[in-house]
């Protein structure tokens, strides 16, 4: 247990030369930094209407970062069907908005060919052993015209490479003190990754191959890794600063955000698919 004095120092430090420091830091000298869930919940408000029938693969708990979720709730009720699945029911029977919700390995979806227009994966691709199988069950229930919202984490940028590193090199016991410190995330909601979907060119081989195209791509630049300690974050900040004047967006990138589109069969009905919303919403919630 910390005496008093000592923790009003490691206050006044992570104030003034840690966490603290960081927003100034960043109006200085990386305004173009963005916070990546931020960016992903204003595409997912942008695409879901009152026509979309959504499904958050791999949902957990909640489907947006945990500040947003009034808005969270505001896209679920506007959507005209919103489902989450995931593999363990103790994440998914806590989702925090949905109602609608089912466990199941998402590489073998329990749902109807074309059931849903939009799926969603929030920082998921970065956890499957076999991608393969899981975009291609998605392309399987998405209907034509459809789009895949994939959010994870840039495989080719340094970031992920120095967390690679440090989960190699360091005990689990020691990697969890920072995780829980800086992301407020306790152990069980830390899963293994295995970044088999991760840069640009992995995830366009997968969906080209299922008859998807990409749509809109972007490599997003948040916070640098040593954003917790000044100095640190600094050099961090202007060495990225130098990579972005060389074209290498995808080496500074800590995240990806894109939307891939569903190809309309050619000469296939043009019957609008029937996805029986209320069986669908039936076998969800039973």
């Amino acid at each position: 247990m910390l005496n008093r004095p000592l923790l009003s120092a490691l206050k006044w430090l992570d104030r003034y030369l840690g966490r603290g420091s960081y927003p100034q830091i960043r109006r200085w000298l990386a305004p173009y930094q963005e916070y990546s869930y931020y960016v992903h919940a204003e595409w997912v408000q942008r695409l879901v209407s009152s026509e979309t029938r959504w499904l958050d693969a791999g949902c957990g708990h909640q489907s947006l970062e945990s500040r947003l979720q009034r808005e969270e709730r505001k896209i679920v009720d506007s959507a005209q069907l919103a489902v989450g699945c995931d593999g363990m029911w103790s994440s998914v029977s806590r989702h925090r908005c949905l109602t609608n919700r089912v466990t199941c390995d998402i590489s073998a979806l329990p749902f109807a060919d074309r059931s849903f227009s939009f799926v969603t994966l929030n920082m998921v691709a970065e956890h499957l052993q076999k991608p393969e199988a899981v975009i291609a069950e998605i392309a399987r229930v998405l209907d034509e015209g459809g789009a895949l919202l994939v959010h994870t984490p840039n495989a080719a940028g340094y970031g992920v490479r120095l967390a690679q590193l440090t989960w190699q090199l360091l005990p689990q016991t020691v990697v969890y003190a920072p995780v829980r410190f800086l992301e407020y995330r306790e152990p069980e909601d830390v899963f293994p990754t295995f970044y088999r979907a991760n840069t640009r060119k992995r995830i366009y081989d997968l969906i080209s191959t299922v008859g998807m195209e990409e749509e809109e791509f972007r490599f997003i630049e948040g916070r640098p890794c040593f954003y917790f300690l000044a100095p640190f974050s600094i050099i961090e900040i202007l060495l990225c600063r130098f990579l972005r004047s060389l074209g290498r967006r995808d080496l500074t990138a800590g995240e990806i955000l894109a939307v891939y589109r569903k190809k309309p069969v050619p000469n296939s009905s043009d019957k609008h698919y029937d996805s029986g919303l209320a069986a669908l919403k039936q076998s969800v919630t039973s």
